[in-house]
């Protein structure tokens, strides 16, 4: 059952010119701007899909970490940020527009992670299933 649907994949792969690398019963795929899913397939009953996010991505720069994570990450800072340019506001200078930016960055790219990701998942689970 395991070799069906793990040939499965790696057609699947191939077919749509994904960059992987296949281990046991393991694959890792490469996505776009730094971000990787493992697909682990040595369980028949319950396949595992994890992501992360490489050194030098645009959500959390040299740190490698889940998309969960760097979400969770980035909101963090945008709040440290955002009561950074609050005070700032009153002692007479102002990053509201460098916040608005950072906040802008951060959103596109969430977006674009999240919906790549999901998007890779869905592909896998029609061809497995």
């Amino acid at each position: 059952m395991i070799n069906i649907e793990l040939n499965k994949t790696v057609e699947m792969l191939e077919k749509f010119n994904y960059k992987y690398k296949l281990r046991n019963s393991t694959i890792t795929v490469t996505l776009d701007f730094s971000q990787n899913v493992v697909v682990d397939l040595s369980n028949p009953s319950k396949i595992i899909i994890r992501d992360h996010l490489e050194n030098w991505n645009f959500l959390t720069g040299c740190i490698k970490m889940s998309l969960k994570n760097a979400i969770l990450y980035n909101f963090i800072l945008l709040l440290f940020f955002g009561f950074l340019c609050q005070y700032l506001q009153f002692t007479g200078n102002s990053l509201t527009n460098l916040f608005l930016s950072f906040m802008g960055w951060i959103l596109l790219f969430s977006t674009y992670y999240l919906i790549k990701l999901e998007g890779f998942k869905l592909q896998l689970k029609t061809i497995i299933k």
